[in-house]
């Protein structure tokens, strides 16, 4: 376990950092039109955590942000659950198998709810595979500006990425498809409001850009940034940043649907990682801009 004092040095120099980063590369859009900022969050928790060390990643978490994913809950729900009803924030984790295990949060100072769903992608049926994989999403009004926003949500199944070549995993169909039908998701719910896809993919970015095998996410869906409009990746928009989410790979995304300029809504400010985790996996923070 790291100790008190390292953690409090990183988290401080990480907050510091987010913050003149945020002051510093700031765009405002080309508009006259009135803005509003929040930040979302993407971080899987290790689910052998203990209950201590769980608290203390989702703290950590959710104070950065307005929004966020969280994989590997589905064991804390109950808990997570009680967390947002006492502290005026969302909740949605569907049923108990395994989309549970990926919640939605969102602070209610920012928006309101307006429907929410789940979306059953494949099973690969391979023992410990985590079972089943599937998208939650819920559609947000967002209150300062009216908009509305769909947050996609979901986690691969690991072991598919060979230095960004797929692996010969029995998972590794179920993947492909899983990405596929993430894509169709944004490209179908964009007509109704802005879109927001967070998620742990198991697939690390700078190794999915040089080789660019087509069923991975950088080409399903990024389109190879060919082309806009098109989901577009924090680590696309600014790069990549840190150590990694998951030792040296970025695994663990945030995408928002980037339309072509004169329809633009929602801009990416700047992101950053969080580190001081007890969980294997470092967490994704990234403010948004949206305009009325």
């Amino acid at each position: 376990m790291r100790s008190v004092a390292t953690w409090l040095k990183r988290s401080a120099t990480i907050v510091t950092g987010a913050l003149l980063t945020s002051l510093c590369m700031a765009v405002a859009p080309a508009t006259a039109q009135a803005a509003s900022t929040f930040n979302v969050g993407q971080q899987n928790i290790l689910y052998t955590l203990s209950f201590e060390q769980f608290k203390h990643d989702f703290a950590q978490i959710l104070t950065r942000t307005h929004m966020v994913g969280l994989n590997e809950v589905s064991q804390r729900k109950d808990y997570l659950k009680q967390w947002a009803a006492n502290n005026n924030w969302h909740f949605y984790a569907p049923g108990t198998g395994a989309a549970s295990a990926n919640a939605l949060m969102a602070n209610k100072n920012f928006f309101d709810v307006i429907t929410q769903g789940s979306k059953y992608h494949c099973d690969s049926n391979v023992a410990g595979s985590g079972g089943a994989r599937y998208t939650n999403w819920v559609l947000y009004r967002h209150i300062a500006t009216g908009r509305q926003v769909y947050h996609l949500h979901t986690h691969a199944y690991s072991r598919i990425d060979n230095n960004g070549h797929p692996s010969d995993d029995p998972n590794i169909t179920c993947a492909e498809y899983h990405f596929l039908q993430l894509r169709q998701m944004a490209v179908d719910k964009r007509q109704r409001g802005e879109v927001i896809v967070t998620g742990d993919l198991n697939v690390d970015y700078v190794n999915d850009r040089r080789v660019r095998y087509q069923k991975f996410p950088f080409i399903t869906l990024e389109n190879g940034l060919a082309t806009l409009p098109a989901l577009r990746s924090t680590y696309s928009i600014y790069g990549v940043k840190g150590t990694g989410t998951h030792g040296d790979r970025h695994i663990d995304y945030i995408y928002h649907w980037r339309r072509l300029n004169e329809y633009r809504k929602i801009f990416v400010q700047d992101y950053y990682i969080l580190g001081g985790t007890y969980s294997d996996h470092n967490g994704v923070v990234a403010n948004y801009q949206i305009v009325a």
